[in-house]
């Protein structure tokens, strides 16, 4: 019997090798995040600094934005863009990546893990409740939560960020 017999019986009829085959799929799905995930320190600093510098460039479109008083629906992508890469700032900075090439992470980062996650989290926050007033086209609540939005990052960053 071949595998894709096995995977095909399995589908029709359920029971240990439907479980196999789930099992299966979870593991390509999971050799395959692995395969795109940085190697090694410089990798996965190089990556999480364009991810800062993405998220600069999603925040300055929404300043952009709220300056010119224009659309803001147009924008609440980048506020989520900002609210989705705080969420995955806490991985990007897994042990050993303090060094291997140039940046200003702090040690803090990983002798204070919980405050550096909490902080991040709260940038998240802040950048959801972002980009909700900009799905609503709410300028005032849009200027409040941007405001809030660069406080969270400045507190990071005032903490756990060496100055240039």
């Amino acid at each position: 019997m071949t595998f894709r017999n096995i995977i095909i019986a399995a589908a029709l009829f359920g029971g240990v090798l439907g479980g196999f085959a789930q099992a299966q799929a979870q593991a390509q799905a999971q050799a395959q995040a692995q395969a795109q995930a940085p190697n090694g320190p410089a990798e996965v600093i190089a990556t999480r600094q364009a991810g800062m510098k993405h998220t600069g460039a999603a925040a300055g479109a929404v300043k952009k934005a709220l300056d010119a008083g224009g659309d803001l629906m147009a924008v609440a992508a980048s506020a989520q863009e900002v609210a989705d890469w705080g969420r995955k700032i806490p991985s990007m900075f897994p042990p050993g990546s303090d060094a291997g090439a140039k940046t200003r992470a702090l040690p803090a980062i990983w002798s204070d893990k919980a405050g550096f996650d909490k902080l991040a989290g709260n940038m998240a926050a802040a950048a959801d409740t972002l980009a909700a007033a900009l799905k609503a086209n709410d300028a005032a609540a849009a200027k409040a939560a941007f405001a809030a939005t660069g406080a969270a990052c400045a507190a990071c960053h005032r903490t756990y960020r060496a100055p240039a």
